[in-house]
């Protein structure tokens, strides 16, 4: 049971980020609370973050954890973020790297640069700036690989990747992209901009999600708000009797200390008529741009069985992580 500040901190930071509690436990008690234990970056890191959850969002393959991600170690001037193993670099290789096809079409993180593979992890930065994210858990011979592949495929698509010609800096038709208007005439750079920090505050928390019962699937996407945008998150889950509530984990999310910077705005909750959705919307409480909606799915474990596949759910099963009764939060908007 945990007894200390110091214990507490690093109980609290393993449930926020997945790492394990003997990292948790060395970060903590390096920072002994002279700063924020999951601090929040400069705008450009959070930029780079906002893309990469961006892209990750909505898996190609069906992975165990949430988003593939087995935890994150956030830092004040970059981010790690563990995957869960080499079966995850195709569609990184594929998803993260700047690209235009033949047609003119963008996809990619804008302005995203690699250094090569290492035991370490595949470092990504946007030049110009000091973002930087170390994408760990892939080996770099499954990383060379998934490269090699994805440059011998774009050169039969006719694609251009930007990496290629300006391995250290910004094409210019990458920044011709970002300057253009996307939905609702504002510039794709400004709404990215704007609501980033909510895309990275999220990202550095995103072992919660492991604890809301077994995750079945997580997928994420965004609507055009205000100038900025909506993040929605869907967590289909089956519930547990050790899994946190979904309230519990708002809860979480709107901690003052630990938390997002985040308020609910309007809830919606089916659980005392047996429903299979909720939802709740959240807003910062610093009139930043952006909102958050997080529906939460719930479904029954033979529909589990049957929709996901019995290895898969097992493997799932084993993945959830039960939250300590002394860090569960319930929000005033909860009771």
């Amino acid at each position: 049971m945990a007894t200390t500040a110091l214990q507490r901190d690093a109980e609290r930071l393993a449930l926020y980020t997945g790492l394990p509690y003997q990292s948790t436990h060395q970060i903590a008690g390096a920072i002994r609370r002279r700063a924020a234990v999951i601090p929040r970056p400069s705008p450009q890191q959070e930029l780079l973050e906002r893309w990469l959850l961006r892209r990750v969002a909505w898996p190609m393959y069906d992975p165990v954890r949430p988003w593939g991600i087995t935890w994150v170690r956030p830092e004040a001037d970059g981010l790690t973020v563990h995957f869960e193993g080499d079966y995850l670099a195709g569609e990184l290789a594929g998803l993260l790297p700047p690209r235009f096809t033949a047609d003119g079409l963008f996809y990619g993180i804008p302005g995203a640069r690699f250094f090569p593979a290492s035991k370490k992890g595949v470092e990504m930065i946007l030049p110009g700036t000091s973002a930087r994210i170390r994408l760990a858990g892939i080996g770099p011979k499954a990383w060379k690989a998934a490269w090699k592949k994805e440059q011998h495929e774009a050169a039969k698509e006719g694609d251009v990747l930007c990496h290629l010609g300006s391995p250290r800096s910004w094409t210019h038709r990458e920044l011709l992209y970002v300057a253009g208007a996307g939905i609702g005439a504002v510039p794709r750079a400004r709404r990215a901009e704007a609501s980033a920090w909510l895309a990275s505050a999220l990202l550095r928390r995103v072992g919660l999600w492991s604890a809301a019962g077994i995750a079945l699937s997580n997928t994420s996407w965004t609507n055009p708000e205000n100038g900025g945008e909506q993040w929605i998150i869907e967590h289909i889950h089956q519930p547990t009797p050790d899994s946190l509530h979904h309230d519990e984990l708002v809860g979480l999310l709107t901690d003052p200390e630990w938390g997002m910077r985040v308020k609910v705005t309007d809830r919606w909750c089916s659980c005392a008529r047996q429903g299979e959705m909720c939802l709740v919307k959240l807003r910062s409480t610093q009139d930043e741009a952006g909102e958050l909606e997080l529906r939460f799915a719930r479904r029954d474990t033979p529909r589990s069985v049957q929709a996901w596949g019995g290895e898969l759910y097992a493997a799932k099963t084993l993945a959830a992580v039960i939250a300590p009764t002394r860090l569960r939060l319930r929000p005033e908007s909860a009771s």
